[in-house]
């Protein structure tokens, strides 16, 4: 895609032509779901809430002036929207945000395997990604936000301030506790993390 093609879609879009925003709709509708799904850690409130974002899209879409970029104006639509669910999830509790789902091809990768890694590599690094993304649920709303968007979407910090309408200096901050607060939860002595990281431990000790 090029930006003036974008460009043309958005004024489309904005005048009410629906074609054009199909378009920015096939651009972006990827990218939002799978913000919402680790945010909201169930795929069908992750629809859910893709389907509604992209509703606000369209109705706020003419009050867009250009003074950030499309996709950030559009990610915070996003973000907001998980973090209203997230809260009335909270609220009601009613709906768990602990995914269970064996069949979920999605995949958290912090670090990227390589593509040389041998067969018992590329199952650990499976398992890791597993439990990363346990404890990216155990975690409190703005922590996760801070992780989702930093270090798995992997928006600069600027990008993130944008997004959530902060200062970079509280972006900054925000990312360290959340760290801090994930670091915490891989270490507790509990399953699934303590086998696995001592496991993993061990190994490397051997070398």
């Amino acid at each position: 895609m090029h930006q003036n093609e974008e460009e043309q879609w958005l004024e489309g879009a904005k005048r009410g032509e629906a074609n054009a925003f199909e378009q920015l709709v096939t651009v972006y509708e990827k990218t939002i779901y799978n913000i919402c799904l680790r945010m909201l850690a169930n795929e069908q409130e992750a629809y859910d809430a893709t389907q509604e974002v992209f509703v606000k899209i369209w109705k706020q879409l003419r009050h867009f002036k250009g003074e950030s970029k499309l996709s950030t104006w559009i990610y915070r639509i996003a973000t907001n929207e998980c973090l209203d669910r997230l809260r009335k999830i909270k609220k009601k509790q009613e709906i768990s945000i602990y995914q269970n789902n064996e069949d979920d091809n999605q995949e958290w990768i912090i670090d990227k395997p390589s593509e040389n890694q041998n067969t018992e590599k590329i199952i650990e690094n499976k398992a890791m990604q597993e439990i990363l993304k346990q404890a990216l649920e155990e975690l409190k709303e703005e922590h996760r936000t801070m992780i989702v968007l930093r270090d798995i979407r992997e928006y600069a910090y600027d990008e993130i301030a944008d997004i959530l309408n902060i200062s970079l200096g509280t972006v900054k901050s925000r990312i360290a506790r959340a760290r801090l607060a994930f670091k915490k939860i891989l270490q507790q002595n509990k399953e699934p993390y303590k086998s696995f990281f001592v496991k993993k431990s061990s190994k490397e000790g051997e070398q």
